[in-house]
């Protein structure tokens, strides 16, 4: 079969929390604002998580350049976002990357934000980004070679749409909210009868079909499995939610700082989850982990391995020796791919 032939665009965003400018702006709205610096505590204007954890840097980004050039050198372009600063060692004039400030894209009256919700519910806007794009956080990696088949299928994103509850301790937050447009948009029933080949699909595990079946007799969504892995959309998804929920993103994005309120691009997946315009695909090729200091051993048999193409490994509130976590994750990555990139001078 000949291969698909239209491009697919990378979007990371990046952040420096050590930057003294960033850090200045930053403290200057969270005290404006009421936030506090405990995770998850709520400020004066229902703001809320304005921790040290959410910005951390743990020198992990020159290994995911050097990982997008050896597994998926297929890529159309990579964009860049970050507030402003830069890692010294980027390679800004790389054919393929494209550094995209938030001011470049995203409406003055969003900025500055501190909230990773406005930054991933506009990126449709960046200038020159493919129709068909994977949204990867800074802490997802490939970690074996892939293909574009993997993220898109017939021009659609590949994922695997997974009934679930969702769990007591998320209860409250932004995940809710998004589950409430869906569920004013779709009727769940009507979604599942009419695509059911892509919610009971061979590529899923009978497990995760099970438990799809266990929660359909509910008239509503309850929830979708969230997998934390490279997420690949489509712009037009973006376009069709902004003009039909221009408020509620709008509120969103007006919010300097995350709020239980806000929506989050986990709307944008539910959409194309709700809508069926997605490709099935099984998710036994990625790992989730939360780093911590006695999970480096094990973390690092999991990049090692070849067993999983994709790893997203969770920051922790509860990590206390940070530079001891921060030398093995250099350790575990300088294993994987010891050689520079292009993307570096």
């Amino acid at each position: 079969m000949e291969a698909e032939r239209y491009d697919i665009d990378f979007v990371i965003p990046w952040v420096d929390g050590s930057d003294p400018a960033w850090c200045r702006e930053f403290r200057k709205y969270r005290d404006l604002c009421g936030c506090t610096e405990a995770a998850g505590a709520r400020g004066a204007n229902g703001a809320s998580d304005a921790s040290v954890e959410r910005y951390r840097d743990w020198g992990t980004l020159r290994y995911w350049f050097r990982a997008v050039e050896r597994f998926a050198p297929w890529v159309h372009r990579v964009h860049f976002v970050t507030w402003g600063h830069l890692p010294a060692w980027l390679d800004t004039a790389h054919p393929k990357l494209h550094v995209v400030r938030h001011t470049d894209y995203m409406p003055q009256a969003y900025l500055p934000t501190f909230s990773s919700c406005p930054i991933e519910l506009n990126m449709h806007r960046i200038e020159g980004l493919a129709e068909r794009f994977v949204y990867f956080n800074d802490d997802t990696f490939l970690c074996r070679p892939v293909g574009p088949e993997r993220f898109f299928l017939g021009g659609l994103p590949r994922d695997e749409a997974r009934l679930a509850v969702i769990p007591a301790e998320r209860v409250g937050h932004n995940i809710l909210e998004c589950l409430a447009v869906v569920n004013r948009r779709y009727d769940k029933r009507t979604c599942v009868r009419r695509n059911a080949g892509k919610w009971f699909s061979r590529h899923y595990p009978a497990a995760d079909m099970l438990k799809t079946l266990m929660l359909l007799p509910w008239s509503f969504f309850t929830g979708f499995r969230d997998f934390h892995m490279p997420q690949p959309f489509r712009k037009d998804t973006f376009e069709t939610l902004w003009k039909k929920e221009y408020a509620l993103l709008d509120a969103t994005c007006r919010s300097r700082f995350r709020s239980v309120t806000d929506l989050s691009q986990w709307l944008v997946r539910y959409e194309q989850l709700a809508s069926g315009r997605f490709a099935p695909v099984g998710m036994k090729d990625t790992k989730l982990v939360a780093l911590s200091e006695s999970g480096m051993p094990q973390l690092e048999r999991d990049i090692l391995s070849g067993r999983y193409a994709m790893v997203c490994m969770n920051d922790s509130n509860d990590i206390r020796d940070t530079e001891a976590v921060r030398l093995a994750l250099k350790g575990i990555f300088t294993a994987l791919l010891p050689e520079k990139s292009s993307y570096e001078r």
